[in-house]
This record gives structure tokens, sequence and C-alpha cells, in this order.
């Protein structure tokens, strides 16, 4: 063959006649792009392009998913629905949306051309598709049982408001009693009042009147003895304290004054008296204290009120935390809504698995093992680029090492040359210098 028949770019080499005619260009070009196809190898396996295009939607399917899943999330942390707080989370929906699009891409692209130990090669690529499912499967199961977890919220809300009123109640008793427990240590009131002085007044009355009525009975039975005697002895009734003589003896005048001396000792009137003006107090501040008392229920109703309302107002939004617990505690309350919570999260799950378990389930195809024998084309091409480049790059090293060597000697061969005519020179001038003393001593004029 004359060399002026050969192309002088490898680029003028004419396609094969047996490359395919017939490429495809439309919508599904794009779609199989998505997973990183390469459609110039792929037309040598035209029938094999209905399942990447497939591939390619499912993948997409799988990122719009997500980017729903993160639109509920956003939407129930900026608290409801709404569908301005709808607009103004898509663009980080769309965002979670594409990554994980180019993220399922990566996974299914970098599967292409694996024909070897595809078990150690799909497990990490699995692995990363379960959490990312489990990611994007738990907020879509929450919005699909939406209104019966709204349901257990409100249940679990009211139960709870219900709990935390109770506590209050319960360590701030409204007659004012201090409740220390380890479970009021963080439920008391401050409230300022002067039931607890009014109280302990009460209790202190109440206290005293009570010894003095007891001394008072007490002096008073004595004295009713002695005056049951003195009585006696004056009728006459005989007994072993009376001697049954009637009249105004010696022994009835003894008595009566011993019974009276004794209730002026005792000073029993006095005591009585006393105790009936204990007996006015306590009555008089038992009326205060019912007044302060409900006085200060009422106090403590309406902190109790206000508490309960702060907490309440705390608790108006449902965070997605709080939908999780609820789906927690409604899937222990129900077998058919264990079954179906586990059931659409597994199905979720199993989705966002699909572009890989796809991939893996077609096993390796014709385009697989295009792509394997291409690779291995690339390599050995590029094995010989880099063969013809390093074959070239020292041909041209050793053209110049060869021109430096020729420098070296045409430089060692020109310093020799005048060195041997320095040489020369300076013979030359040492043989006249002679020639000149030997003249001298000689006495020559010249």
């Amino acid at each position: 063959m004359p060399t002026d028949a050969l192309p002088k770019d490898l680029t003028e080499i004419p396609v094969s006649p047996y490359r395919p005619a017939f490429p495809d260009l439309g919508f599904g070009r794009r779609l199989r792009s998505v997973i990183g196809i390469k459609e110039d190898v792929l037309d040598w396996a035209p029938e094999e392009r209905p399942r990447y295009t497939k591939m390619g939607v499912i993948v997409l399917t799988t990122g719009a998913l997500s980017g729903l899943s993160i639109l509920v999330v956003l939407s129930q942390l900026l608290g409801g629905d709404a569908w301005w707080r709808v607009l103004a989370v898509a663009p980080v929906a769309m965002f979670w949306a594409l990554m994980i699009i180019n993220l399922d891409s990566w996974l299914i692209a970098s599967m292409h051309g694996a024909t070897g130990t595809r078990f150690i090669v799909f497990v990490p690529r699995l692995v990363i598709s379960v959490l990312l499912g489990l990611t994007i499967a738990e907020p879509l199961v929450v919005w699909v049982f939406h209104p019966a977890i709204e349901k257990q919220v409100e249940d679990s809300r009211a139960d709870e408001i219900a709990r935390y009123a109770g506590a209050w109640k319960a360590c701030n008793p409204s007659n004012g009693a201090v409740v220390d427990t380890p479970e009021c240590a963080d439920f008391h009131l401050n409230l300022t009042s002067s039931l607890g002085a009014l109280r302990g007044e009460y209790d202190g009355l109440v206290v005293k009147r009570d010894e003095l009525k007891k001394e008072v009975d007490e002096y008073l039975r004595r004295w009713n003895e002695l005056e049951t005697i003195a009585q006696a002895e004056c009728k006459g009734v005989a007994g072993a304290l009376t001697t049954g003589v009637p009249g105004e003896g010696p022994e009835c005048t003894r008595n009566r004054n011993s019974a009276d001396q004794y209730r002026k000792d005792t000073r029993l009137d006095q005591r009585q008296v006393d105790l009936g003006g204990l007996d006015t107090q306590i009555v008089g501040l038992k009326a205060k204290l019912q007044s302060a008392e409900a006085s200060y229920s009422s106090e403590v109703t309406e902190a109790i009120e206000k508490k309960v309302e702060e907490r309440k107002a705390n608790r108006m939004k449902t965070g997605i935390l709080e939908e999780f617990e609820a789906l927690g505690e409604l899937s222990e309350e129900s077998l058919p809504v264990t079954l179906g919570h586990w059931a659409l999260r597994l199905l979720l799950v199993l989705f966002d698995c699909l572009p890989v378990l796809a991939k893996w389930m077609n096993g390796s195809t014709t385009y697989d093992r295009l792509i394997a024998r291409q690779i291995e084309a690339d390599k050995r091409l590029h094995g010989g680029h880099v063969n013809l480049f390093e074959r070239r790059d020292s041909a041209i090293m050793d053209v110049k090492l060869e021109r430096i060597e020729r420098e070296r000697q045409g430089r060692m061969e020109r310093l020799d040359v005048a060195d041997r005519q320095a040489r020369a020179q300076r013979e030359s001038e040492l043989d006249e210098e002679i020639e000149r003393l030997a003249a001298r001593l000689r006495g020559d004029p010249g």
C-alpha cells in the first residue's frame, strides 16, 4: 500500500461499515443520559434501549419522591401546609431531589461494565440506597397517616395537659398547705398571701383554746365534786364524805367555803371568760381564714390556668418528631396500623432501592460487556499511547543528549588547540628571551 494512501490523522479513518446506522436521537436518549449511558456504545445493542430508558425514569421518580419527602418535612417545620409555606421550601425540595437523582445516577453509572464480582460491587451501593430510602420513606409514611396521627397528637396533648394541670393542683392545694415531695419540686407557685399567717394564728388560738378548755373542764369537774359534797352535807345526805346531819352546821359551812375557795384559787370564772373570748376570736378568725382561703384558691386557680395556657401555647405546633412519636404510639396500639405502617415503609424503601436493584436484577447485559470491552480497549490504547509518547520523548532526549555530547567534545577540542597554541607561544617567547640574554653575555652590541 503506498504511503500516500494512508490518512494523515487517525481521525480520518472511516467508520466501520458494521457500525449501527440508526442511533436513537429522541427523548429516550435524555432519560438514559441521567444514568450515564454512552449512546455510541448502546447503539451496538439497540434492543437494550427500553431497559435503560425505564431505568432512567425510575431514577427520576425516586428523586421526585425524595423531593416530596423533604417538602413534607420542611412544611411541618414551618408550622403547617399552607401554600405559601410550600412555595417557600419548594427550592430546597428541588435541590434535594436533584441531589438524590445525582446520587442515584452515580450509583447506576458506577456499575456499568461490572461483570466480575457483582455481589461485592452492589452491596455498598445497596446499603447507601437503603439508608436513603429510610430517610425518604418516614416523612411520606407520616404524610399518608396524617389524619390518624393528628388525632393521636391531639389526644396525647390533652392527656399531657391534664397531667400537667393535675400536678400543679396537687402541689398547690387551695388551703395553702405546702407539699414538700420530690414530684412537686418544680411545681410550686410563688404567690404572696396572708393565708399562712392567718392559718398559723388560727391554729395557735385553737391549740390555746383546747388547752384552756382542758384546764377549765378539769377545774370545773373538781369544783362540781366539792359543790356536790357541800350540798349533800347541808341536806344531810349520808355518805363517805358527809356526816348525814342536815342543816347549816360547821361541816356544811366548811364544805361550801372549800368549794368557793377552790373556785377562787383556780380563777375558774376568769378562765371561763377567757375561754369564751378565745371562742369568739376563733369564730372571727375562722371567717377571715375562709375568706382568705377563697381568695387564695381563686389566685391558685388563675395561676394554674395561666401555666396551662402557656403550656398549650408552647405545644400548638406539631413537630415532625412529635408526629414520628405519635405514629409509633399508633403502631403499638393497633396491629393493622403496624402492618400498614411497615408495609408502606418497606415499599418506599424498596422503591428507593429500585434503581440499584433493577441494575442488579438485569445481570450482566450486552451493554455492560461492551462497556467492559471498551474500558479494556481504552486501557490498551492508553498504554500504547503512553508507550508511543514515551518512546518519542526518549528519542528526543537521546538526540538532545547526543547533541550536548558533541558540543562538549567540540569545546574540548577547541580548548586543546588553544592550549597548544598558548604553549607554543610561551616557548617561542622563552627562546627569544634566552637569545637576548646570551647576546648580552657575549657583549654583542645588538
